[in-house]
C-alpha cells in the first residue's frame, strides 16, 4: 500500500540562468553580472534560516543555465546542491527538467552547417547536462526515461511521491522561430500510455516541465507571446485524466498560480514559478522581483481525493533581498489548494455563516474565520474574491481593500 500524503514539502526554483543571464555575482562564470548582487547563496542561506523554511523536494523545471555550455552547468550544479542543502534536501530528491536555454547552440550549428537533421542533433545536444560529475547526469541515472530520447519523459518515484519531467525543448533549434516549447502528438500517445503505469497510485504525482502551457494575461508587453507550448492543451488533458496533483513549469519570468479545470472533471493546480536569479529587465519586472516558492502537500480530502495544501512564495529584490511576496504586482505570498465547488454554492454557505456571525460582531477577520470555518481554507484565493464579492453585495458587507492586499490581511465590516 503506497504511503499517504501528509506533509510533503516541495521547494521551487526556476529560471536560474546560471552564468551570463544571472542577477547574482556568485552564479557568474567571472564574478560578475548585470544585476550585481553580491553573494546571493549566502543571503538566501540566511533568510531560510530566519523564515525556519525547509523542504523534502527541490524542483528545478528548467533554464538552469544561460547557455548550456559546460562550465555554466558545473557552476549550476554546485550551486543548486548548496541550495538543497541548505534547505535540508536530500541531494537524489533533486528534480530538474531542461529549459530552452540548456542546450549547446554551438554543437547544434556545427552539427547542423554539415548536414545532420534536427533529430540528430537533439543527444549531442544535450551532453554537457550529463556531465558525469554533475549532480543532473547523477540523478538521472535513477530515473525511468531520458530528456534527449523520445517521447522525452523523466519519471522519478520514491516512497511518498512520484515525479515526472518533461523535457518542452527537445525539438529547439538556434534556426527555430518563435523559441517555443513543443510536444508532438506522437509524444502525446506516448506519454499517455506511460502515464497510464502510474496512474493508480496513491503517492502524490507532480509534473514538471519548461514551457508555459497557458497563454497568461500578460500586462508588462504589449507584444504577443509566441513561446507558450504547442499542444499544450493535450498534454494537460493527459495530466487530467491521470489524476495528477500538481504542475510546475518555468519560462515566464511573472510567477502566476491557476487552477484549470479540464473536461475530465479533474482540476488541476499549476504553478508558474518565475525566475529565481536570472537578471530581469528593469523596463518591465522593477516590480516583480525573483522567486522562490514552497509548496506544502498537508493531506487528501477524504471525498473527492484531491491532494490539499498550499503555496508560500518569497520576492527578492535588489534592495532589500528576501521577503514576503507583496502581492500586488505578483502572486500572493500564500496561495491554497484542493477544494473545488461550484460559486454559487461557496456564495451561499459563505452568506448563511456571516449572518450569523454579524448578529453578535461589527466585523469579522478573514484569518479569524478561517481558523472557525476551515472547510474554506483550500478553495483558490481567486475563486475566494470572487466569491465574497458577491457575498458584499447580497449582505451589504465592506471587504477592506479586498484586491490590495493578501486575503489573510481582510477584513470583513458590517454594513
Amino acid at each position: 500500500m503506497d504511503n499517504c500524503l501528509i506533509n510533503i514539502k516541495m521547494a521551487v526554483i526556476s529560471d536560474l540562468h546560471v552564468g551570463g543571464g544571472s542577477k547574482a555575482k556568485d552564479f557568474s562564470l567571472d564574478g560578475e553580472s548585470s544585476g550585481g548582487v553580491d553573494n546571493y547563496i549566502e543571503q538566501f542561506s540566511k533568510f531560510v534560516e530566519r523564515e525556519g523554511v525547509a523542504a523534502d523536494y527541490l524542483l528545478v523545471p528548467g533554464d538552469i543555465t544561460n547557455a548550456g555550455c559546460k562550465a555554466e552547468f558545473e557552476l549550476a550544479s554546485l550551486r543548486i546542491k548548496e541550495i538543497a542543502q541548505i534547505l535540508g534536501v536530500p541531494e537524489e530528491k533533486i528534480l530538474f527538467c531542461p529549459g530552452n536555454h540548456d542546450v549547446d547552440w554551438v554543437t547544434i550549428k556545427a552539427l547542423k552547417s554539415i548536414g545532420h537533421s534536427d533529430e540528430d542533433v537533439i543527444k549531442p545536444k544535450y551532453l554537457n547536462m550529463h556531465a558525469s560529475s554533475y549532480i543532473f547526469n547523477h540523478n538521472l541515472s535513477s530515473a525511468n526515461g531520458r530528456f534527449d530520447e523520445s517521447p522525452y519523459l523523466v519519471t522519478w518515484e520514491f516512497a511518498d511521491a512520484v515525479v515526472c519531467a518533461l523535457n518542452t525543448a527537445a525539438y529547439d533549434t538556434p534556426d527555430k522561430h518563435p523559441h517555443c516549447g513543443e510536444v508532438k502528438p506522437g509524444q502525446l500517445d506516448e506519454i499517455d500510455r506511460l502515464l497510464a503505469k502510474i496512474s493508480k497510485t496513491d503517492k502524490l504525482k507532480v509534473f514538471i516541465f519548461h514551457h508555459h502551457p497557458i497563454q497568461y494575461l500578460d500586462v508588462t508587453f504589449d507584444q504577443p507571446d509566441f513561446s507558450a507550448m504547442s499542444n499544450a492543451a493535450g498534454l494537460l488533458d493527459a495530466l487530467a485524466k491521470h489524476k495528477f496533483d500538481f504542475i510546475v513549469h518555468g519560462h515566464k519570468h511573472i510567477p502566476r498560480f491557476n487552477m484549470e479545470i479540464k473536461s475530465s472533471g479533474h482540476p488541476l493546480n499549476i504553478l508558474c514559478a518565475g525566475s529565481f536569479s536570472a537578471s530581469l529587465d528593469n523596463k518591465y519586472y522593477e516590480a516583480v522581483g525573483n522567486h522562490f516558492h514552497i509548496v506544502e502537500f498537508h493531506d487528501r480530502c477524504n471525498s473527492s481525493k484531491y491532494a490539499r495544501g498550499e503555496v508560500k512564495t518569497w520576492t527578492h529584490y535588489g534592495g532589500p533581498g528576501w521577503m514576503s511576496s507583496p502581492g500586488k504586482s505578483t502572486v500572493d505570498r500564500q496561495h491554497n489548494f484542493g477544494a473545488f465547488l461550484p460559486q454559487a454554492e461557496v456564495v451561499s454557505k459563505l452568506c448563511a455563516l456571516f449572518e450569523i456571525a454579524f448578529g453578535s460582531a461589527t466585523h469579522l477577520k478573514w484569518k479569524d474565520f478561517l481558523l472557525e470555518n476551515p472547510e474554506f481554507k483550500y478553495y483558490t484565493n481567486e475563486m475566494l474574491r470572487s466569491s465574497l464579492k458577491d457575498v458584499s453585495e447580497a449582505l451589504n458587507v465592506t471587504l477592506h481593500e479586498i484586491d490590495e492586499f493578501n486575503l489573510d490581511q481582510l477584513i470583513i465590516l458590517k454594513g
